[in-house]
């Protein structure tokens, strides 16, 4: 038994019922193990929901961005990646620790510090991603809010409002959201 163990066991009461499930008695008897188990990984309970939070960080934003970093230097490639992450096999049980985190945080401050930080984290990532293909800063920023609210909402609803197959919506996304369709129009000269 290991402190991954210990987190995964709990960020699936999470989703299973909600941050008032998250007990080290209930824990310890999902697990088959003894409290003593608990307080060699961790001090508290709040220690607990915390290295939660740091592990939901470190596997759904930070390592997703370095193996999407690895994988091709081409930025609309990464982009593509990034917009197919909700139609992986995975992806629905992501989604619902995703989900979860961010119910939680709407009532509780760590969990709504976490979610800033991420948030902050996949937006700065995906902006870069414009940059990289030309955009001026502040056009690279609206078009990476957009990115990234396609590839939430497409984590919400993939599944239950499938109008795109898994191939599909990546390649229809990026060409919708890194065309010059999206352009801001020119301003008329006086002449």
């Amino acid at each position: 038994m290991n402190e991954k163990d210990w987190v995964e066991a709990a960020l699936q009461v999470l989703v299973d019922e909600n941050v008032r499930g998250i007990k080290i008695d209930t824990l310890s008897a999902k697990l088959g193990v003894t409290k003593g188990s608990f307080y060699w990984h961790f001090k508290t309970r709040s220690q607990l929901l915390g290295a939660m939070l740091a592990h939901w960080r470190k596997q759904m934003t930070l390592n997703v961005i370095r193996s999407i970093s690895i994988a091709g230097s081409d930025p609309r490639e990464r982009l593509s990646a990034l917009f197919a992450l909700p139609r992986r096999r995975n992806s629905p049980a992501f989604a619902r620790i995703e989900t979860s985190i961010r119910d939680w945080g709407r009532r509780v401050d760590m969990p709504r510090a976490a979610v800033g930080e991420v948030d902050e984290i996949r937006f700065d990532y995906i902006t870069k991603l414009f940059r990289d293909m030309g955009y001026p800063q502040a056009e690279a920023r609206r078009r990476a809010y957009l990115a990234y609210c396609l590839i939430m909402g497409d984590s919400v609803l993939h599944g239950s409002l499938d109008a795109m197959s898994r191939e599909e919506f990546p390649a229809y996304a990026i060409r919708l959201i890194a065309s010059d369709m999206c352009k801001k129009e020119q301003e008329p000269t006086e002449g």
